[in-house]
């Protein structure tokens, strides 16, 4: 299995044969697949040849794609995906709200255009992913391992995703510890971390933390996916 950052909150994966997209940062030729509406992870969904997103996205962009819907699995592009919701993160924090605010004003122009996004958007959940194909199973997690995920939705996504042979989980500023702490109750066989909000707070000025971090509370052997960067992991 071949994982590539492909920057900003984007990833594909590679394996028997086929290739995926998940939330790329620009138009791609591969499978599309979009776990939310924020605005750097829709940028690869209006060329997208096929694309798979919660419904609300779907027709807010006019796009003849394959529905992701709680919990129902649905084949797509060759791979049998099935999709979890989940609470995200709080946008600002007390803390936060500041560091976003000085953000904004030295970047007035991108806060505008996010702004205006986050607006317009609709107000779907963020989703979790089970991809399958070939008996290998991907638990794609994205930001969903923070403290503030209520226990019910915590547990629920324990449910979903146990015993996967690959999980692969971002983590927000702040919940480094939080997110390498809830990655062992998976009991994955491979467990990645991955870069996938230091590029988009990065090119806003924001403070981020090494994935190090996060590594070192993750269960034994855990890998960590810097941006822009790949590998292959062995899988039997």
């Amino acid at each position: 299995m071949i994982i590539e950052h492909l920057g900003s909150s984007g990833l594909a994966l590679s394996w028997d044969g086929k290739r995926l997209a998940i939330d790329p940062p620009c138009p791609v030729s591969d499978p599309v697949v979009v776990t939310w509406s924020e605005y750097e992870r829709l940028a690869g969904l209006s060329r997208a040849v096929s694309a798979a997103a919660a419904p609300q996205l779907l027709d807010w962009r006019g796009v003849d794609g394959t529905p992701l819907e709680h919990g129902k699995c649905v084949e797509f592009a060759g791979f049998n995906l099935c999709a979890h919701p989940y609470t995200p993160i709080p946008y600002a924090t007390t803390t936060e709200a500041v560091r976003k605010t000085h953000s904004a004003l030295r970047h007035p122009v991108m806060a505008a255009n996010r702004l205006a996004h986050t607006l317009r958007r609709p107000k779907s959940s963020p989703l979790t992913l089970s991809i399958e194909r070939g008996g290998i199973r991907i638990a794609y997690l994205g930001q969903a391992l923070h403290r503030f995920l209520p226990e019910k939705e915590r547990d629920a996504l324990i449910t979903a995703h146990r015993g996967a042979d690959v999980l692969i989980a971002g983590t927000d500023f702040d919940d480094e510890i939080i997110t390498g702490e809830l990655m062992a109750h998976f009991d994955a066989k491979h467990h990645i971390v991955a870069d996938l909000i230091g590029p988009v707070r990065r090119s806003l000025g924001l403070p981020t933390r090494p994935l190090l971090v996060t590594q070192d509370v993750a269960p034994s052997g855990t890998l960590a996916l810097e941006s822009n960067c790949r590998f292959r992991l062995e899988l039997t």
